[in-house]
């Protein structure tokens, strides 16, 4: 049997750790991934310059997408305080960042987005949440647009003393049943979908606390590229 976990105390932990520049398990403070720099540098002029980072934690996407010259609308629980010293006295990209305290699952996209971030916060919704932000993402796209998304699927927690954990209301996909998620929404998407083993360790007692397959997802919005008359 599963021992619950409440989303409130996922938020409070987060909301403590991330300000105070702790690196969590999961290393919050990693750089951006070759795949995510890989697809940056590939974007042309086409695409809109405007992009939301969805949980953006210690703003590394967040960043990186400002320094690219994208507007960035980045969304998280947490005060934006963090990020807003991480930025202080940077150059002028630091204006294109336009912080958002909200929940993910409540952040109402309803604009059209170039590129839409989601790094290892999905896993955290509701199934229904998960599904309606990435339709509601799609339905607004508009230009060439680009979604690269990190999520957690065939999750297994483990408590200090070994306990089966789950977060309260979590979607708990699959790998086959995010894959079946990810290619319905995406219809007519240009999709790319990896996937990789991923574990961490609780450093009091070198076991593993947290397994699961990370599924990353590129999907290129290759038929508005094609109606604008860019490469096919």
């Amino acid at each position: 049997m599963n021992l619950s976990v409440s989303k409130a105390s996922v938020h409070a932990f987060y909301a403590d750790a991330i300000p105070r520049g702790r690196n969590t398990a999961e290393n919050l403070q990693a750089v951006t991934s070759e795949r995510f720099n890989t697809l940056l540098e590939s974007i042309g002029d086409e695409t809109p310059r405007t992009a939301l980072d969805l949980g953006y934690g210690a703003g590394t996407y967040t960043i990186a997408l400002a320094r690219a010259g994208f507007r960035v609308v980045a969304v998280d629980q947490i005060a934006s305080d963090s990020l807003l010293h991480r930025v202080d006295g940077a150059a002028d990209w630091a204006r294109l960042i336009d912080p958002r305290e909200c929940l993910a699952e409540n952040f109402a996209i309803d604009e059209d987005f170039g590129v839409i971030v989601a790094k290892d916060v999905l896993h955290y919704l509701a199934s229904h949440d998960v599904e309606s932000l990435l339709t509601s993402a799609v339905a607004h796209a508009r230009g060439a647009n680009y979604h690269y998304l990190e999520v957690f699927t065939g999750i297994t927690r483990r408590s200090a003393d070994g306990q089966l954990l789950r977060i309260e209301g979590e979607a708990d996909y699959s790998p086959d049943s995010f894959r079946h998620v990810v290619e319905r929404i995406y219809d007519g998407w240009d999709l790319t979908l990896l996937w990789s083993e991923h574990a961490e360790q609780d450093r009091r007692t070198g076991r593993n606390c947290f397994e699961a397959t990370r599924a990353t997802v590129i999907a290129a919005n290759r038929a508005a590229r094609s109606e604008t008359g860019g490469m096919p």
